[in-house]
């Protein structure tokens, strides 16, 4: 079917064609979260939370599952080496595998003596420094969460260091930190707030630290849909794709709404990510289901891979 989009300035029609097709590629799924395209396998992999399974998907064999994660994995990334970086929201893990599931290890479970609330989702720096958001939607008695004590009233961003296994706070001024990304020069990170309907946009500097927290836009609210800001990727472009109320929100690098890729309420928009053999295939993980779209330009994490970022080339 054709997709449907929400116009708020026609400069989003340099960014996806609007006569490009919406297919279902993976139905009767649980809740999907935590895609990314696997370029060295040529392969998605996301995961279906509620039954722990790490899954890939390939235009031959379509959906399978790879390994059973256990721990109700939501978002992952990969790190230069190649391994994925995974929150757990089960055990309130931050964790490391290989993409078989292979070769796992604990990255982080406590910061000051206190346990973390539950690692949401997760993005790499160039330089191997990993940032997580750790909201408390893991510990809520849902599909996605086990309900139990929430150890704090932090919600904050983290920054682990894998060289010195140093975990510290980046900023902690959300109400419940979700997706985040960087733009291109790793330089500013963006991080959805999402009970308060905002992207806020961060100063890192050279040794990670964020600074100057500011708001960067808000997700307007449309129709009936009470879903929140979620999972975000930037094209080469540095629009910013962003899930949230009604679909797939679409920003351009200053901020200013250009549309929406409006997603069924059947399904809702939760992460994206880019892939396929030029980059401009769009993946958008739901709760029923992963979906498939084409933009007209190629996700940056295409060009990180290109030029040999992720996986990092010798």
């Amino acid at each position: 079917m054709n997709i449907k989009l929400h116009v708020f300035d026609e400069r989003v029609y340099d960014v996806i064609d609007p006569y490009a097709q919406l297919e279902v590629i993976v139905p009767d799924m649980h809740l999907t979260e935590g895609a990314v395209w696997d370029y060295e396998n040529d392969r998605l992999l996301f995961n279906d939370i509620p039954v722990s399974n790490t899954m890939s998907w390939t235009e031959k064999d379509g959906a399978k599952v790879i390994y059973n994660n256990h721990n109700k994995a939501n978002g992952q990334c990969f790190d230069p080496q190649g391994r994925l970086v995974v929150c757990e929201h089960a055990s309130s893990h931050l964790s490391r595998c290989t993409s078989d599931g292979m070769n796992y290890e604990v990255l982080a479970t406590h910061y000051k003596g206190i346990e973390i609330n539950s690692p949401n989702d997760v993005i790499c720096r160039s330089d191997g420094m990993i940032y997580f958001t750790d909201p408390a939607y893991g510990r809520q008695n849902k599909p996605a969460g086990i309900g139990r004590p929430i150890p704090s009233d932090m919600r904050p961003v983290y920054i682990f260091d894998p060289e010195t296994k140093e975990l510290r706070i980046g900023a902690d001024c959300f109400a419940n930190p979700n997706g985040l990304c960087f733009f291109r020069d790793e330089k500013t990170l963006l991080v959805n707030d999402s009970p308060n309907y905002r992207i806020m946009a961060f100063d890192v500097a050279e040794d990670g630290a964020l600074s100057n927290g500011r708001e960067f836009a808000r997700t307007s609210q449309i129709g009936q849909d009470d879903t929140v800001p979620d999972g975000m990727k930037i094209d080469e472009l540095e629009n910013v794709f962003c899930c949230g109320p009604d679909g797939l929100r679409i920003y351009d690098k200053a901020g200013t709404e250009l549309g929406i890729l409006m997603i069924s309420h059947l399904d809702t928009a939760l992460n994206l990510t880019w892939g396929g053999a030029d980059g401009r295939d769009l993946f958008i993980t739901c709760i029923g289901s992963v979906l498939r779209t084409r933009t007209k330009h190629r996700g940056y994490a295409h060009i990180q891979y290109l030029e040999g970022i992720f996986p990092r080339k010798a």
